[in-house]
């Protein structure tokens, strides 16, 4: 699973740049089940059969930046993509994906002893319009020689660590981890026969307003809908007191209330009596921001988000516990497994 996860970590996706990602997961998924890609990008396949319609949605892109402007002096301005916070930038190495391949580059930074007021300015993050990427060019025209264009899409350079035996930690766990639980899950269940239709869809556009996911529940106006996403933990120093505690390792979790939704109770109560009757370990939790079930949620199908949780959520260092993700798809298996037998629309 490790191996299979850094593969997807590795693999660039920025939001609307999705298409190495999407060709990644679309040549593990092509041997399961015929897939197809809409017009904004998303990836689906459908497993099953029936009157009742599950869509099961996991968004494939991630943060990132764009090159916006090559400065005459060689060095690159640059967008966020993006819920960035400027705290992760300064000091950063970055991979910008070029017509001519890949370039690093580094996020500089005005050091100590060149500033004017050194206590007070080292308190203070610039904000990302004014930091600049330094790819190692003195002029415009060399920059652009080597193959650099405005609108280039640029990642952080991504590191997989392993804390322990169970933890891992990496940029773009948020939602790679996510993606992974799909095409698991869909290896799974290809060869069984189902009397539920099932669609699995790997979206885009999510970190910038759920954009892709809006496309894929028009067109599939399913009855349920279950966002694969990630949860941030809150089991570190300083975290808000108010919130319960959402632990790495302590289990999937029902992301019942965010920013934007509120998950359909009805369901959430029927995925916690799956988890308990076949000893799954669950949490639920409240959270800021959102996910593709929101989105999906106003197209009026029933919609939990169920999620994996992590720490440090949108920095270069999220982490997540091997455990919750591989409990996770046998929550999602067994769930599939109970909506057969429900009634279309049914869910009490």
């Amino acid at each position: 699973m490790l191996e299979e996860l850094t593969e997807l970590l590795k693999t660039p996706g920025v939001s609307g740049f999705e298409f190495p990602i999407r060709e990644m997961i679309r040549k593990k998924v092509d041997p399961l089940a015929k897939t197809r890609v809409d017009e904004i990008g998303n990836l689906y396949a459908t497993i099953g059969n029936g009157d009742r319609h599950l869509l099961l949605v996991a968004h494939m892109d991630e943060l990132g930046m764009v090159v916006s402007k090559i400065e005459e002096s060689g060095f690159l301005r640059f967008r966020k993509i993006g819920g960035i916070d400027d705290r992760s930038l300064l000091g950063r190495t970055v991979t910008i994906y070029t017509a001519k391949g890949e370039m690093k580059g580094v996020i500089g930074m005005l050091p100590p002893h060149l500033m004017k007021d050194p206590s007070a300015e080292m308190k203070e993050v610039p904000a990302a319009e004014e930091m600049i990427i330094d790819i190692g060019c003195t002029s415009k025209k060399e920059a652009e020689e080597i193959g650099i264009s405005v609108m280039d899409p640029i990642v952080f350079e991504k590191n997989i660590t392993k804390l322990g035996e169970r933890i891992v930690s990496a940029r773009s766990l948020d939602n790679r981890s996510g993606c992974l639980a799909l095409i698991e899950l869909l290896r799974r269940l290809h060869k069984k026969r189902i009397d539920l239709r099932v669609t699995f869809v790997w979206s885009v556009q999510e970190e910038i307003g759920l954009r892709g996911v809006r496309v894929a529940a028009l067109k599939e106006m399913p009855d349920y809908v279950i966002a694969v996403d990630t949860c941030s933990a809150t089991d570190f120093p300083g975290t808000p007191e108010y919130l319960d505690k959402i632990s790495l390792g302590g289990g999937p979790v029902v992301r019942y209330i965010d920013n934007k939704s509120i998950a359909s109770p009805a369901f959430v109560n029927l995925i916690r009596r799956i988890a308990a009757s076949n000893g799954l370990p669950l949490q639920l939790g409240i959270s800021g921001g959102s996910t593709d079930g929101a989105a999906a949620q106003e197209f009026g199908s029933m919609m939990v988000p169920l999620c994996i949780p992590v720490r440090y959520t949108h920095s270069t260092v999220e982490c997540i516990h091997l455990d919750d993700l591989k409990n996770l798809i046998l929550l999602l298996e067994k769930t599939i497994d109970d909506l057969e037998k429900k009634e279309k629309g049914v869910i009490s």
